[in-house]
């Protein structure tokens, strides 16, 4: 598997994100655990989180069978206040049993207004950044329009965005819009990976050809996909290497 530069960050990932949003998988089930080891023997390095996922459990497990600087990881926090998103960053720490989360999200900020509600939040990734709890500070969107205007926000370094073959999921924007904001970013310097690529399984039926259509953009690092099952693991990794673009 490919790894790649993420942006200015001075993180490198893996062409594939193994996404963790199932509780029922990454949490009290063994499988989780396995799919991130598998991963890893593959070459995925770069896992997606969130304090919503309920993932934690399998992550802390892996950890302890890794070495720590050889995963990259995502977190997140919905929160808008300082005390909020300070307290799901000592949960990702806590529960990981980490020193450190290497990208840390304002999630689903999908308007610019919702940004500047989260300015104290984001006064405290800086901080924590600054602390070394963090390693990169970030943002997730579903927004176009955000995405685009990202660009020139220097404290953010890694976008998270919404992007598939049919637009689905995509706010304040359409396809090509959000593909203009992304390589705006990508020529920012930030890192770029996408979410949602299967639009919450809409694509599930279509899957590979979703799959390559996201790999294939030049301005992507990365590309998270839910994984549930080694199957799935397995398929995404062969699309991943099949493909070309991203860098």
């Amino acid at each position: 598997m490919r790894k790649v530069a993420l942006g200015g960050t001075g993180l490198e990932v893996s062409r594939l994100c193994i996404g963790t949003d199932y509780s029922s998988v990454y949490g009290s089930s063994p499988l989780g655990l396995k799919i991130l080891l598998r991963g890893f023997e593959l070459g995925v390095n770069f896992w997606d989180t969130s304090e919503s996922y309920g993932s934690y459990p399998a992550i802390r497990e892996a950890l302890k069978r890794l070495k720590r600087s050889d995963v990259i990881i995502t977190s997140k926090s919905y929160s808008q206040n300082r005390a909020g998103v300070e307290r799901h960053l000592d949960e990702a720490l806590q529960g990981m049993d980490t020193d450190y989360v290497d990208i840390f999200m304002l999630h689903a900020v999908d308007s610019i207004e919702e940004f500047k509600r989260r300015g104290e939040a984001l006064e405290f990734l800086l901080d924590a950044k600054e602390k070394g709890l963090i390693r990169s500070v970030g943002l997730s969107t579903h927004s176009a329009e955000t995405a685009w205007a990202l660009a020139e926000v220097p404290e953010v370094e890694v976008v998270l965005a919404v992007l598939n073959m049919e637009g689905l999921r995509i706010r304040e924007g359409d396809v090509e819009l959000m593909r203009s904001a992304l390589r705006r970013l990508h020529q920012a310097g930030k890192g770029v990976y996408l979410m949602k690529v299967l639009a919450r399984g809409r694509l599930a039926d279509r899957a590979e050809e979703a799959l390559r259509y996201a790999f294939n953009i030049p301005y992507v690092h990365s590309v998270s996909v839910g994984i549930r099952t080694l199957q799935e693991l397995e398929f995404a990794v062969k699309v991943a290497e099949e493909s070309e673009g991203g860098g």
